[in-house]
């Protein structure tokens, strides 16, 4: 056996370049996705097709040359990298050890020394504290840190330890999920599962009926952290920011719930609901602003008044980019989803996910702000966007008014939201060309 190769050949690590790894991330979500479906081999037929891809793109790595059945050999290895990628991150979110050697050492390990075995306040599964969650007594409301220790010094593990609350796996055990971290792990990109992981920690932690509300705060604060220069227009994109909501919330377990829809289905519900919330627009009341304004002038303060333009104007900065975001959830079909009682049907989800949005799209043009002329216009062209082909009424009604916003465009005084609502136009008009093709 000393000389079995099988023994003593080392294993080469895999080393891709940065290029290569983010090319190979960008298609783990979807591997995920096929991994868990009902087509048996989709994954792998994915994964084996991004090899393909991989080699057309970088080529064949150097110690795969000349070797008998390269290619295949090589496609081969991406399908485990991914598999093992999914298997690695899987287990880090359900709290297991990688093997079962693994589990025995560190079970060994603990007995050896039972004075240092640092226990989780709660050693219960991720789903029994949302049971308790309306209890003033439940360990996840106390007030003590997520990752604090209690040592139990008489404590023998004979057996494998249940698994522990979600922040007991996360890979950021030094840190309190907060709003501010979330937001922070949407602005790095972390993976699914991470942020998944985070968000959970994060929802059993603070438990209530709407868990996930800060969370989309959280997201939004994310797609609006560049938009300070004052330019409606220079403002992250919603969409892959929802996709990565998205993608973590196929992570979630039974034991997220929000507003009565647990599990994958909570995330889209959450974002349903604060764009349901920041769709109307609520102007500042004319005697409010007298009231400040003769305040200001009786106490000779500019610096109040300031404050207060200063505030309206970022309010109707987010009223536009919570449009935005309405836009990209209706494309990416988020509206349609996580309806608690809705039966499985596809065509009763996409007219669900579309109604609300033509409505804030047709009655927005009406509106006497032109901040809400803006948001609507936002709103319309996902809704020309996701429209069904060949149905000419509907190609006709977008249309009238598209010539309503047209109008409207000309009045508006605020050049940058001149300048977006340009933008959108053009857009539009380009999308519903699309659609007359459709028709003939």
């Amino acid at each position: 056996m000393a000389s079995d190769p099988r023994v003593h050949k080392p294993r080469l690590p895999k080393a891709y370049t940065d290029q290569q790894l983010t090319f190979l991330k960008s298609n783990l979500a979807e591997f995920e996705r096929r991994s868990h479906g009902s087509i048996r081999g989709d994954a792998k037929k994915f994964a084996l097709e991004r090899a393909a891809e991989f080699v057309a793109r970088f080529g064949l790595p150097e110690e795969f040359r000349g070797m008998q059945e390269s290619d295949t050999r090589f496609r081969e290895q991406i399908y485990n990298w991914f598999k093992n990628t999914v298997g690695r991150n899987r287990r880090k979110l359900e709290g297991r050890p990688r093997s079962c050697k693994k589990a025995a050492e560190k079970g060994h390990s603990a007995n050896s020394n039972p004075a240092d075995i640092s226990w989780n306040p709660v050693t219960v599964s991720t789903i029994i504290p949302y049971a308790h969650a309306e209890s003033s007594s439940s360990p996840v409301t106390s007030n003590q840190s997520i990752v604090s220790t209690v040592q139990y010094a008489t404590l023998q593990p004979t057996a494998p330890i249940p698994a522990p609350l979600p922040q007991a796996a996360s890979p950021h055990l030094n840190l309190t999920i907060t709003q501010a971290t979330i937001r922070d792990a949407f602005l790095r990109g972390v993976d699914s599962s991470t942020l998944a992981t985070m968000i959970q920690t994060f929802a059993i932690s603070d438990p209530s009926a709407t868990p996930l509300t800060a969370v989309v705060e959280a997201l939004f604060e994310a797609v609006s952290s560049d938009s300070n220069s004052g330019h409606y227009n220079n403002t992250r994109d919603p969409h892959a920011y929802l996709r990565r909501f998205l993608d973590a919330s196929t992570y979630f377990s039974p034991s997220v719930v929000h507003a009565g829809v647990s599990g994958p289905l909570a995330g889209p519900r959450a974002v349903q609901m604060q764009i349901r919330k920041f769709s109307t627009w609520v102007p500042s009341r004319p005697d409010q602003r007298s009231s400040e304004t003769s305040t200001a002038s009786t106490s000779s303060s500019i610096s109040d008044e300031m404050q207060r333009i200063a505030a309206d104007r970022q309010r109707r900065k987010d009223h536009i980019q919570w449009a935005n975001v309405h836009a990209a959830a209706l494309e990416l079909g988020m509206l349609g989803m996580g309806h608690a009682g809705d039966s499985d049907n596809s065509g009763y989800a996409y007219a669900m996910g579309r109604a609300f949005s033509e409505m804030v799209a047709r009655d927005a043009v009406w509106e006497t702000d032109e901040v809400e002329w803006v948001a609507g216009i936002c709103v319309l062209r996902a809704v020309i966007r996701t429209a069904m082909r060949g149905d000419r009424r509907q190609r006709d009604e977008y249309d009238e008014l598209l010539r309503t916003y047209e109008r409207r465009w000309k009045e508006i005084k605020d050049e940058a939201r001149q300048s977006l609502v340009t933008e959108v136009l053009l857009a539009c008009r380009d999308d519903l060309a699309r659609l007359d093709d459709s028709l003939r």
